[in-house]
């Protein structure tokens, strides 16, 4: 596949990234289950150094995924490849500096937390992190950000949203270059919401869940789905995960054999070219290998004909 080109860094990745939220272990925020599930250290690395030497390039994480062990693991990594990768991470807003629509000055010291974890100079690319929708990012003074590019600390910035419309505003408002939100077969409002905007602008685009939090397995077209306790997908509102399993036997039905699920699936995120990067979360080595398997198979002529989508909704119902 033809790598795609990011704007405010002028490098070209994968269209295939890799998703580190995963392989951040078992973690709760206010006895809310956060991560996905217990995670072995030295496979996680394990993994991250298959999927670099394998030709993935772009990796996504966030200070809050198991209080930066996430960024941890993945600079572990860093520090023994020599391969060029481009790192994306993110960090949050305090209640402060969302009334005050300003950077803190400590913001300096959680970008430098992060670089030291990450084990690098400069972050490719620092996203704030599901800040409030309602946000004014017009009258947000972002100015922090500009000086830590002059620095060299990081290379471009942007957010990484809530909720389709937290995303518009982002790209309305020219808020840095790349944005990131959801996109799959199971939600597809993006392509005429976000993505005209998109190209107007001259954003990037980070597609995150394009698997649908994993929902989009072949095992659950005979299979329940069930969640342990410590994955927080045990959390999700059921009625989604119905909707979304009924959408996916939809499309088997439709046509699309049991096996090739997951890689229609993303075949169809990454044939909108608006797409940058369609970032997939894995953590065991069975799930890197049928990932390279696809990023190994799938050519720039790939492509999922709409016919197959055409009696499913473009998002689940209830959302619209």
């Amino acid at each position: 596949m033809q790598a795609r080109y990011w704007h405010g860094l002028k490098k070209s990745t994968n269209p295939i990234g890799f998703g580190c939220w995963q392989i951040a272990g078992n973690h709760s925020i206010d006895g809310t289950p956060h991560g996905w599930g217990t995670v072995n250290e030295n496979e996680a690395v394990n993994l991250l150094l298959d999927a670099i030497n394998s030709g993935i390039d772009f990796f996504d994480t966030a200070q809050s995924y198991n209080n930066g062990k996430s960024e941890e693991l993945l600079g572990t990594v860093i520090k023994q490849t020599k391969k060029e990768i481009v790192v994306c991470t993110k960090i949050a807003l305090t209640e402060d500096e969302i009334k005050n629509k300003k950077l803190a000055n400590d913001f300096f010291q959680r970008v430098e937390a992060s670089l030291k974890r990450l084990n690098l100079n400069r972050i490719d690319i620092l996203l704030i992190h599901n800040p409030p929708d309602d946000l004014e990012w017009k009258k947000f003074d972002y100015g922090k950000l500009n000086e830590l590019q002059t620095q060299g600390k990081i290379g471009t910035f942007g957010v990484s949203s809530k909720s389709l419309n937290g995303a518009i505003k982002v790209v309305e408002a020219n808020f840095g270059t790349v944005v990131e939100w959801v996109f799959n077969v199971f939600e597809r409002r993006p392509m005429q919401e976000l993505f005209p905007l998109i190209e107007k602008n001259k954003f990037n685009f980070i597609a995150r869940s394009p698997l649908s939090r994993g929902l989009i397995n072949p095992k659950y077209i005979n299979q329940q789905v069930k969640f342990n306790s410590d994955d927080f997908r045990s959390t999700l509102q059921q009625d989604w995960i119905d909707w979304t399993i009924s959408s996916l036997k939809k499309i088997h039905h439709n046509g699309i054999a049991v096996d090739d699920l997951i890689k229609q699936s993303i075949t169809y995120c990454i044939q909108h070219k608006t797409v940058t990067s369609a970032i997939i979360g894995i953590k065991t080595q069975k799930q890197l290998e049928d990932v390279l398997k696809i990023n190994n198979s799938i050519n720039d002529n790939a492509f999922l004909e709409e016919k197959f989508l055409n009696d499913i909704e473009k998002c689940f119902p209830k959302w619209l």
